[in-house]
């Protein structure tokens, strides 16, 4: 499993162009960018790359533990089944050693589901996140803001989730 964890995120570092990602980036990367896994898989994936010593977090920095010009990723490359088999069982069983607490949903979930109530499709509300984020540099939890809020829907109760996001509260 780990060599394909490796592999996974050359793959992703050399379709990004870079190596030092936010987690929001390596997330929507893998989830809606190249379209590989679930966003909620993409953080399972996240997280044993992270257990696994593939990548490393500093604060809310997470940078590649590896050099990934090591790794001949083929052109169509999409992560096997067999990878997202393991890590996720990996995750069922770290999950049972945890409690049953439901936990909060994270921001970016927040925001999809204050679309969806707005009635904006999934994935034209990422396609206008994803256009504002990149032309403005700014994270996409603030471009999703700006969505909803010219969308008309009321982002008073949002604020705070994603300020604490950002500020990697």
């Amino acid at each position: 499993m780990q060599d394909s964890l490796f592999l996974c995120a050359a793959a992703l570092i050399r379709n990004k162009g870079k190596s030092v990602f936010s987690e929001t980036d390596v997330l929507m990367g893998m989830s809606m960018d190249l379209r590989w896994m679930t966003y909620s898989d993409a953080k399972i994936v996240l997280n044993s790359m992270i257990a696994e010593k593939v990548f490393e977090r500093n604060g809310d920095v997470i940078r590649a533990a590896f050099d990934p010009s090591g790794y001949d990723v083929p052109v169509a490359y999409r992560p096997s089944e067999e990878l997202m088999a393991s890590v996720k069982s990996s995750n069922k069983s770290s999950a049972l050693k945890q409690n049953n607490q439901e936990k909060p949903m994270d921001a970016m979930q927040l925001l999809m589901k204050s679309a969806s109530e707005a009635g904006m499709e999934r994935k034209e509300f990422m396609a206008k996140c994803n256009n504002i984020s990149r032309s403005m540099g700014i994270y996409i939890e603030a471009a999703a803001l700006m969505v909803l809020r010219d969308a008309g829907a009321d982002i008073s109760n949002l604020n705070d989730s994603v300020y604490d996001c950002i500020m990697g509260k």
